[in-house]
């Protein structure tokens, strides 16, 4: 049963785009952020200066003490009606109003709250937000100001030299207020446009940055069977592709070696089958080109009976060959004594290496392994009878087992005429004849034996190997040994 996925994965172009333009956008509402925070410091750096500096200008007048306080206060009254954005409240060392601006909000209400009495009191700048901003205080003129910056400061010296007031001033901070308003809603249109066009910029961008993706795409596209021989370039695409394309090359060579294989396969298979079948074909349109005695029949029949038996046993090799190309090929997993197995097969071959004039032997220690034994022996005989095949008569084929580092070694060894190596790689390979004019030489050979020896060894993970020098032909067979203990065999 198949399960679909309920939603498709988002496209990398999305997502690029979406992480990248999102982190622009939020750097860029960073540093907005930030701007607008300067500036506000800016403004509250630069209203608390001239808070202070008013403070020192009313402090001057104050400081007159050979002018009487109500002439003083006069004059006070005149410099501050000179700030337009400013309302004063001067207060006695007993809190009682001494003077008050005639316009701007109604200070005393803020000296009635403890809490806001208490900040100023310590030396606090704070920000207040008069309630009732389009009422004056003396008057009804209607006023503009609603948002105030508030500072209490202790001016003034009595002729003892102690203080006389303090000064509560409220400073409008409404066109601040304004501007920052107008440049947050002129940052965000700006904000919202520049989103916008980064946006696209970075489609635009990731869609070329894809360019070379849609171009391998492209090339890998047009690579059909009659192709495999076609390698892309890695040196042509960015270095985050290269690996890609290596490894893709690299299926392009196993897929190219497989199917060659499989082509080779199919022709050699063709073939071997033609030549049974059109030796029946033949010698059936003999037998019925004219009447022949029953035992002449008989005779055809047997003949067409070997044919039979030869092209069953090709279909049944070729279906062991196929359960191991689709890994179908599972063992039997029991512990096997190797020197037990070759003399076992030694006492099948035996009549046949006598007819043959060749000897056996087995030489080494005897080795324990795990695997099927029917397999194992299939793959032994496979061996003999081609070293059989090829061994001069009065020669010895000598079966070594050797033990090696976790591993057992067999090794077939017979003499014969040896083999060039340009041939040794192709031995294993189905159908592969190192003399094809050998071919029919013995019709008991499939051409497929040494094929399977590799798939039956494969199965058993070990590995095969061939060597040929003047001497000898040896064939060498690994498998994993089940432990190290080594008994001499008897």
């Amino acid at each position: 049963m198949i399960f679909k996925r309920s939603s498709r994965p988002f496209s990398l172009a999305t997502r690029l785009t979406f992480f990248i333009s999102l982190a622009t956008i939020a750097s860029f509402f960073v540093f907005t952020w930030i701007m607008i925070h300067s500036v506000k410091a800016h403004f509250e750096e630069r209203d608390i200066h001239d808070m202070k500096q008013i403070g020192a200008t009313l402090e001057t007048v104050l400081s007159h003490q050979e002018e009487p306080e109500k002439q003083r206060l006069e004059i006070l009254q005149n410099v501050v009606a000179g700030y337009a954005s400013v309302s004063v409240m001067l207060l006695d060392t007993d809190d009682r109003p001494v003077f008050q601006s005639a316009i701007g909000p109604d200070l005393s209400a803020i000296l009635r709250d403890p809490a806001l009495a208490s900040e100023l009191r310590a030396g606090n700048v704070l920000s207040w937000h008069d309630p009732s901003p389009h009422q004056g205080m003396h008057n009804n003129e209607p006023l503009d100001n609603s948002t105030w910056r508030l500072m209490m400061l202790p001016i003034g010296k009595k002729a003892d030299g102690t203080q006389a007031y303090n000064l509560l001033m409220a400073l409008s901070i409404n066109f601040h207020l304004h501007y920052i308003n107008d440049l947050k809603n002129k940052l965000m249109i700006m904000a919202s446009i520049i989103s916008i066009i980064v946006i696209f910029i970075v489609l635009f961008a990731v869609y070329q940055g894809h360019k070379p993706i849609r171009s391998l795409s492209q090339q890998i596209k047009n690579i059909s069977s009659a192709d495999l021989g076609v390698r892309l370039n890695n040196e042509d695409v960015p270095i985050e592709l290269e690996r890609l394309v290596i490894s893709f090359n690299h299926m392009i060579e196993r897929i190219e070696d497989v199917f060659n294989r499989q082509a080779n396969f199919s022709a050699d298979l063709a073939h071997e089958m033609r030549t049974p079948i059109t030796n029946l074909v033949t010698q059936t349109e003999i037998a019925l080109s004219q009447p022949r005695s029953a035992r002449e029949l008989e005779e055809v029949m047997y003949s067409s009976l070997e044919e039979f038996s030869r092209m069953s046993k090709m279909v049944s090799d070729m279906l062991f060959l196929a359960q191991a190309d689709n890994n179908q090929l599972i063992p039997e997993k029991e512990t096997l004594d190797l020197a037990a197995e070759v003399t076992t097969v030694f006492d099948f071959f035996e009549a046949l290496a006598e007819e043959r004039g060749v000897a056996l032997r087995l030489e080494g220690h005897t080795s324990l392994v795990e695997g099927d034994p029917l397999m194992l022996r299939r793959a032994l005989s496979n061996l003999l009878s081609n070293a059989i095949r090829y061994t001069p008569r009065g020669g010895t084929i000598t079966v070594h087992l050797r033990a090696g580092e976790g591993e057992v070694h067999i090794i077939v060894e017979n003499p014969g005429t040896p083999i060039a190596p340009v041939h040794l790689p192709r031995l294993f390979d189905r159908f592969y004849r190192v003399d094809p004019s050998r071919q029919r030489k013995d019709e008991s050979s499939s051409g497929i034996g040494l094929a399977i020896v590799k798939s039956i060894i494969t199965a058993h993970y070990g590995r095969v190997s061939v060597e040929s020098d003047i001497k000898s032909t040896r064939f060498i067979l690994t498998l994993p040994a089940k432990h190290r203990q080594q008994i001499p065999v008897q």
